[in-house]
């Protein structure tokens, strides 16, 4: 009985998912070799998703078509069987709307090997989609906007992949990731205009990545880390949130590379008390107040960045040590270009400091035992400033137009 149903649809599936062959080679090779049934939502046998997620088995295929009428699906669908795919198909993407729905969330996962593709969740009081302690699990090509609360959710769940989503205008966060959910992936997804946070990493989720995404106009901040380890953030445009572009907290070892962050309305990068972190090749600029703030934060790596134009410091270190700051560009910011403040044992090596409003580099008075060799830097108020001679800094080849003392510049 399977097999002769299955046979009838396979014409129609590849016309349908012409194109799309990701999806495509899902359900025949699901078909051919491993005798999965197909579902089809929105006939009378299965009038529901939820008729269909209850009637399948794991691995099935379950196929779901906007309703005729244009009235959305108005339940909480619960996958827990492993291996199902649920694919929207059809012109018009299915909407599943939380309206009139009895519980909190859209869509859970809590089984393993999941895939929800091409749905429309909105107006859930909780989760658009939440998977739940379930690892390997795909969510692709969805519009997750409108939730009252959080748009997709990896609670305590590993070695997921969140791939090409519209994650817009939710109630506080965007993408959430929490309670140790660890290597999963974030890559391509639109996370913009939501009332909080963009994408948001908590309570030790490690070693995910965050690749590619467009992370802009959310209410608070674009990107964070919170208490979370060994995490890449790559090739992300990280523009005008109302506060933060990217921050981490209590985060270490972390790898940012090849970020764009600009026009946030604070500051562009933040690091609150985090310690071995890299940052390389990113674009900081014209954020309202500093591009890049490290504060109680140690061993962070500086290097390669374009950090211009930001209506505070261009790069400030407060009571932070031993961190690295090289061959960065820190040109054109309405204060200092490079500014350390309470901040000892760093290296500030190769960095162009030129046309900032106030001083280049500034070592304050609190600061000392740092390390300033071979930097360029002028068009400054003064291009480098070492405010108390007793605090054993050391100046090295540095190219300027004018310091305090007169003798830094070579």
């Amino acid at each position: 009985m399977k097999t002769s149903k299955n046979k009838g649809l396979v014409t129609a599936i590849l016309l349908t998912f012409v194109g799309v062959l990701f999806v495509g080679v899902v359900i025949v090779v699901g078909i051919l070799f491993f005798n999965e049934k197909i579902l089809m939502v929105s006939t009378d046998e299965f009038p529901t998703i939820s008729s269909a997620v209850i009637a399948a088995d794991p691995g099935d295929i379950i196929l779901v078509k906007a309703k005729e009428d244009g009235t959305p699906y108005e339940e909480n669908v619960v996958i827990d069987k492993e291996n199902i795919k649920l694919i929207g198909i059809g012109k018009e993407k299915p909407v599943l709307d939380g309206t009139a729905a009895l519980g909190p969330d859209g869509i859970t996962i809590n089984n393993p090997g999941v895939l929800v593709n091409n749905f429309i969740v909105k107006n859930f009081t909780n989760n658009g989609i939440l998977v739940d302690s379930s690892d390997g699990n795909m969510i692709k090509g969805n519009n997750v906007n409108e939730n009252n609360a959080r748009g997709i959710t990896l609670d305590g769940s590993d070695s997921n992949m969140i791939k090409g989503n519209n994650v817009n205008q939710n109630g506080t966060r965007g993408i959430l990731l929490l309670n140790g959910a660890d290597s999963n992936m974030i890559k391509g997804n639109n996370v913009n205009e939501n009332v909080q946070r963009g994408i948001f990493l908590d309570d030790d989720s490690d070693s995910n990545i965050i690749k590619g995404n467009n992370v802009n106009q959310n209410g608070q901040r674009g990107i964070t880390l919170d208490i979370s380890d060994s995490n890449m953030i790559i090739g992300n445009k990280v523009n005008e949130n109302g506060r933060r572009g990217i921050h981490l907290n209590i985060s270490a070892n972390n790898t940012v590379i090849g970020n764009k962050v600009n026009e946030n309305g604070t500051l562009g990068i933040f690091l609150s008390s985090s310690d071995n972190n890299m940052f390389k090749g990113n674009k900081v600029n014209e954020n309202v107040s500093d591009g890049i703030l490290l504060s109680n934060s140690t061993s962070n790596m500086m290097k390669g960045n374009n950090i211009n134009g930001n209506s505070g410091q261009g790069i400030e270190f407060r009571n932070s040590t031993s961190n690295l700051i090289k061959g960065n560009t820190v040109n054109n910011n309405v204060d200092n270009g490079i500014f350390l403040d309470g901040s000892d044992k760093n290296f500030i090596k190769g960095n162009r400091a030129n046309g900032n409003g106030d001083d280049g580099i500034l070592l304050n008075e609190f600061s000392s035992d740092n390390d300033v060799f071979f930097n360029r830097a002028f068009d400054n108020t003064f291009d480098i400033v070492d405010q108390l001679l007793s605090n054993n800094n050391n100046f090295k080849g540095n190219k300027c137009g004018t310091s305090v003392p007169t003798d830094i510049c070579d």
